[in-house]
């Protein structure tokens, strides 16, 4: 059985960028109902509706990134906030792996697919044993994969998209 590590970098990224936002977007939030008491504007009720939307986003990443993995012999467990997933390992397709390039550094991700659908992430900007992680799961990795920067966005936000197959000639 092996069990994710959460990487410390991406742990401090993330707690810090909620916290900060967060606090911004509540004062934010406040002043604009304060001024909202004093005359009824419009833009002031469209300006918080958004900084809620935007804050709901935010929390709701925060939580779907804190994912725990543990990955025995036939499964694979996703334990979130406030909800768990378990996947056997005959149920899923395949695996494909994805680089997300950032600034200083390239990380690798691994997309789970079931139903012709990605399914869960695993990256090693989340977690420092990622390449473990990676060595223990027992079904078919893809290699000509083909991911849109949409579909990503999809799976952060917990959709799961199609799964596309490049097409290539022999």
């Amino acid at each position: 059985m092996v069990k994710s590590k959460i990487n410390f970098e991406s742990f401090l990224i993330i707690h810090s960028l909620t916290f900060i936002l967060s606090v911004v977007f509540s004062l934010i939030i406040f002043t604009n109902l304060i001024r909202l008491t004093a005359v009824f504007n419009i833009i002031i009720i469209l300006k918080i509706a958004f900084l809620l939307g935007a804050l709901f986003f935010i929390w709701n990443f925060f939580f779907k990134i804190h994912t725990k993995i543990i990955i025995t012999e036939k499964d694979i467990t996703f334990q979130k906030i406030f909800k768990s997933k378990k996947y056997n390992f005959s149920d899923l397709e395949c695996f494909f792996e994805k680089q997300e390039p950032t600034k200083h550094k390239i990380y690798n991700a691994l997309f789970l697919v079931k139903e012709n659908k990605i399914i869960e992430r695993v990256s090693s900007f989340d977690y420092s044993n990622y390449e473990e992680l990676k060595s223990k799961i027992k079904i078919p990795e893809y290699k000509k994969a083909e991911v849109y920067f949409y579909d990503l966005i999809k799976v952060l936000i917990g959709l799961n998209p199609k799964f596309k197959i490049k097409n290539h000639i022999e």
